[in-house]
């Protein structure tokens, strides 16, 4: 990142500082020498090509990874040194909703549970009426009622599902979202309103978005700041209206030239 584009976004505390984090398996590298600061408050999209690294990243973040090399802090404490309590506080904190709704979501499980799940796991609630407002309160923000407690996920469509996976991340009240490939796996429409419901959910919720995906129309749609990642490395870093405008890398600019709106067209 330049010194004019830090500048832009030192305005919010930082909530991630990545530094010289590479990741690999054997002789295969990942993500080499990846530097990236995420600030309080912020939308901010990672695109890249399906292989380039973006979603080992999203993992390292969520420390469902460990880096083999540099280090990841959250609000300066490293993730790597978290145990117990203190991990179980940052899984509070920072919440993932993941690509495919028809296979994030337990089928075996009615709504409550899966939404209820992390409420349990992580200590949050004392009573079962707590528990049953969360729930509801979580529902009503991602558009759905009360009746969707008691059935399972095969009966909802994809965005329902997606829907529900959103309620389950917010259910504990986060500081931070990070969706993998969120709106990949639906259709155009349901596609333009969950890319709507994660604007409406940001403005009245005040948590940062990290949101990672190879489609870079949704990402523009979404994002403050874009991340462009290729063959493991960060080749470009700058607000989203730069990136589309302007972009500096060679691979950055073919990404941009070759996207489709997310109506489909040219």
């Amino acid at each position: 990142m330049t010194a004019e584009n830090r500048e832009a976004y030192r305005g919010g505390k930082k909530i991630f500082e990545i530094s010289g984090v590479c990741f690999g398996y054997k002789k295969k590298e990942v993500l080499s020498n990846v530097s990236l600061d995420v600030a309080d408050g912020e939308s901010l999209g990672i695109v890249g090509e399906s292989g380039s690294g973006k979603t080992t990243l999203l993992f390292l973040l969520l420390r469902l990874a460990k880096a083999r090399q540099g280090s990841i802090s959250f609000y300066g404490q490293p993730l790597a040194e978290m145990t117990g309590k203190g991990l179980r506080n940052f899984r509070t904190r920072v919440q993932p909703v993941f690509q495919d709704p028809f296979l994030s979501l337990d089928p075996a499980q009615k709504v409550e549970g899966i939404i209820g799940e992390p409420l349990i796991s992580l200590r949050l609630i004392k009573t079962g009426k707590e528990k049953k407002e969360r729930i509801l309160r979580a529902l009503e923000n991602v558009g759905l009622g009360e009746d969707a407690m008691g059935r399972r996920p095969e009966e909802f469509s994809g965005g329902q599902r997606q829907r529900i996976a959103i309620a389950r991340a917010l259910v504990t009240n986060p500081e931070v979202l990070i969706a993998d490939e969120a709106v990949s796996a639906l259709d155009i429409i349901t596609k333009i309103e969950i890319l709507t419901l994660l604007h409406e959910l940001k403005e009245r919720g005040n948590f940062t978005l990290i949101f990672v995906s190879h489609d870079l129309p949704a990402v523009a749609d979404i994002s403050e700041r874009i991340v462009v990642v290729d063959r493991g490395e960060i080749i470009e870093d700058a607000p989203a209206r730069r990136v589309l405008r302007a972009p500096v890398h060679p691979q950055t600019r073919l990404l941009v030239e070759s996207r489709l709106t997310l109506d489909g067209s040219r």
